[in-house]
């Protein structure tokens, strides 16, 4: 496993986002069948081919993976999360086997192309670590570890085969959406599962075996959430990498009926309108990140954003609890009440009780803020952010995420 930290594990986690409301295997049925028929009856031409082609594989849908967490989790049970978890085998330096198989020239690619601009890196990107866990990247071991726990959890495989030429597809992946592992032999890849669910070192062994690369060149950084020292359950904290993964069709998701019961492909909008009809369902990373996936109309609008060439590295978010007269208050960095020295060991709460919400969104106007009612029925986050954006991010869409939420509560 990643060397051990003593006050939280390192983590990741998997956004992955799929373009279209089918699966590949049907997607490219639909094509062939359509193709066959119009080459055969000559009842179309080339631009009727095209054009029909075109509204079979549209990238115009947008939805997302969310995977139920069982009753029996220690950390975050009955809600709904992205993939993810700890970090485990995935510093191992028998991965370097792995992508040399690529070609050392493609390895080297890889690895620059996702430790770009590495003295700018979140600190569980850039902290120093003992030998053992120093032989890949931790921007690449991380991202196998989000490839490996997705697997784990859903079934969902993002890996390519070495045998096959990949390289035009990793050069070119700023303009390319990740196609997403289909095997030949369905049981085989379910053998698998379960040997990787019963010891996450056989994802490595697997890869070695069947001659698969995980495809780490597909996901993007996207932020990373430190958790808050009094969120924390019987102790258990996680400094957790969020990465983005846009697919070209919809993977068949199978949860494993351990850490997962439930697998959901659903828009943005209605899961963040189911939340506030049911008042809960969501973690509160989940919540905000989907509001921030409301800025985009499709995973191409969103690949497009996530692949730029001058995107910043993402920062370290640890929220730090406020409670007022009328609120209870989760600020994050580039808030005017956010504290310039925070604990991110020791419990940390700000004191407000005089005052209410209104006047502290008043004499504090620089707002990046989760707020949370007192006392109300409605337990539904509201969100309030007016802060810059780092270059390549965005903010929470709080417009379309208010009428969601008062709709919702009509």
């Amino acid at each position: 496993m990643a060397s051990i930290l003593k006050n939280w594990r390192e983590a990741a986690t998997l956004i992955l986002v799929t373009s279209s409301n089918i699966s590949r295997s049907a997607r490219i049925q639909l094509t062939n069948a359509t193709l066959a028929k119009e080459s055969t009856t000559g009842e179309s031409t080339t631009s009727d081919v095209k054009a029909r082609k075109q509204s079979i594989i549209r990238e115009d849908d947008f939805e997302v993976l969310m995977l139920k967490r069982s009753a029996k989790s220690k950390f975050m049970p009955n809600v709904y999360v992205f993939p993810g978890g700890v970090a485990d085998s995935d510093f191992s330096a028998q991965w370097l086997s792995v992508f040399n198989k690529l070609g050392q020239n493609v390895c080297k690619r890889i690895f620059e192309n996702v430790t770009v601009d590495s003295s700018k890196a979140a600190p569980m990107f850039t902290r120093e670590r003992s030998q053992a866990y120093t032989a890949i990247p931790s921007e690449v071991a991380f991202r196998i570890c989000a490839i490996r726990e997705t697997f784990e959890e859903s079934g969902v495989l993002l890996a390519q085969p070495a045998n096959q030429s990949i390289a035009s597809s990793i050069y070119s992946q700023n303009r390319v959406l990740s196609p997403a592992l289909l095997h030949e032999d369905v049981n085989v890849i379910n053998n698998w599962r379960q040997r990787v669910n019963k010891d996450p070192t056989e994802f490595l062994k697997m890869c070695l075996e069947l001659d698969l690369v995980p495809e780490v060149w597909s996901l993007y950084e996207w932020s990373n959430w430190l958790t808050p020292t009094l969120r924390h359950e019987q102790g258990r904290r996680f400094d957790t990498a969020f990465f983005v993964c846009c697919v070209d069709h919809k993977p068949t998701a199978a949860v494993d009926l351990a850490e997962t019961v439930n697998a959901l492909w659903a828009s943005p909008s209605s899961l963040l309108s189911a939340y506030f009809k049911q008042k809960g369902g969501l973690a509160p990373p989940q919540v905000y990140e989907l509001s921030r996936l409301l800025n985009f109309k499709s995973a191409s609008d969103l690949h497009h954003l996530v692949s730029g060439p001058n995107r910043s590295r993402v920062e370290r978010w640890l929220p730090i609890a406020l409670v007022c007269k009328t609120h209870t208050l989760s600020l994050m960095p580039g808030d005017d009440l956010y504290p310039e020295a925070v604990d991110n060991v020791d419990p940390q709460i700000l004191n407000f009780d005089e005052e209410s919400l209104e006047e502290l969104n008043t004499k504090y106007r620089r707002h990046h803020r989760v707020v949370m009612g007192k006392g109300q029925a409605d337990p539904g986050m509201h969100i309030l952010c007016n802060t810059q954006p780092s270059e390549g991010h965005v903010n929470p869409n709080i417009d379309l995420f208010e009428k969601i939420r008062l709709k919702a509560n009509l």
